[in-house]
């Protein structure tokens, strides 16, 4: 039985959807009135840059490639190649889909699936892979702040209280890293899952068991300390990678800003990318990334000339690339039969 709404939420999601409406066509206006600027931009841009923008894309997907198979845990990725592959189809072609990451997740497991890797497995490999990305990804975030702030860009703030907050940020990622790791914090995870309708006939105890058997697969899936020091560097340098993109976009539309700033800028760009209800932050991102570069003293038309290209080459290059995976593995999968999968536990 599906509960009633109250008025109550019914006044709440219709706020919510206004302003987001609200918030999209002020992002539309802003976009469109520097647009043509931004052409302009992009028409006179620096093309050798472009080169090393499209090496670091491909860059980052080998080190992700690389990542996922430090985290293939029991599971088995046949080889390096499958595992950049995979990459390409679950965070280039699946960051551009309406329910990214999950569409992504779903078309990389059925390929993983296929090669004889279990369901459970794969999904736990790339939310492993998701979960390193997001919490790596603000580390990054703090350390550059103090270089930006010891360098002196960031006008009006405290260096003392940028560096006390950076040190917030590690801690959270040091945190977050020890509390997924503990049986008890999985357990109690697994035991909110008797909310969902396929979980309700479950004991007490048999939602205990699958959390430690849940817990047993992230061990697994993470391996030892040195393989976890191993999956976070791949994941930190694929990261920087990919702000090395978005700083040869800034450079090739001749804007003067350090690396750094270009970091600093990124980081923001991927976060405004996890807003829900807008894929990948279409026109949120093309508003406020400008206007934070604006800020380090880039024009703003300067600076939507960089997300733009960026957007087709960080961001639309994977996805053809993803495309293409997606197709080639269809054409794979017509023409062999499927193996079977292994079980959760076997290698």
């Amino acid at each position: 039985m599906i509960p009633a709404e109250t008025p109550h939420r019914r006044l709440l999601i219709t706020v919510l959807y206004i302003g987001l409406g609200l918030g999209l066509l002020y992002a539309g206006t802003v976009v469109v009135g520097g647009v043509s600027d931004a052409i302009d931009q992009i028409r006179h841009l620096d093309a050798w840059w472009l080169a090393p923008g499209l090496g670091a894309v491909g860059l980052r997907f080998v080190l992700l490639g690389v990542q996922l198979r430090r985290l293939r845990g029991e599971g088995q990725v046949p080889n390096t190649r499958l595992a950049v592959g995979v990459a390409f189809l679950a965070f280039g072609l699946g960051a551009q889909l309406p329910a990214a990451p999950a569409e992504g997740f779903v078309l990389s497991t059925n390929e993983l699936h296929r090669r004889g890797m279990a369901s459970r497995s794969a999904w736990l490999m790339l939310a492993a892979s998701q979960w390193l990305q997001f919490w790596t990804l603000i580390a990054v975030f703090g350390a550059d702040r103090i270089i930006v702030a010891s360098s002196g860009e960031l006008r009006h703030r405290d260096p003392v209280g940028i560096g006390i907050s950076s040190v917030v940020l590690f801690a959270s990622c040091a945190a977050a890293f020890w509390v997924v790791r503990r049986p008890g914090f999985v357990r109690r995870l697994t035991a909110v899952s008797r909310l969902l309708p396929k979980q309700r006939h479950k004991t007490h105890a048999e939602l205990e068991a699958d959390g430690g058997v849940l817990h047993e697969a992230i061990e697994d899936a993470l391996g030892n300390r040195r393989n976890r020091f191993a999956a976070i560097t791949l994941t930190g340098a694929s990261l920087v990678a990919d702000a090395f993109v978005f700083w040869c976009m800034l450079i090739a539309v001749r804007a003067d800003v350090s690396f750094e700033v270009a970091v600093l800028a990124y980081v923001a760009a991927t976060a405004v990318a996890w807003v829900p209800f807008i894929p990948n932050g279409y026109g949120l991102t093309e508003v406020a990334i400008p206007a934070l570069l604006h800020h380090f003293g880039v024009p703003y038309a300067t600076g939507l000339a960089a997300v733009l290209l960026w957007r087709v080459v960080a961001q639309g290059v994977p996805a053809v690339c993803g495309f293409g995976v997606w197709i080639t593995v269809n054409r794979a999968a017509r023409s062999t039969p499927v193996a079977p999968s292994c079980a959760p536990g076997a290698r």
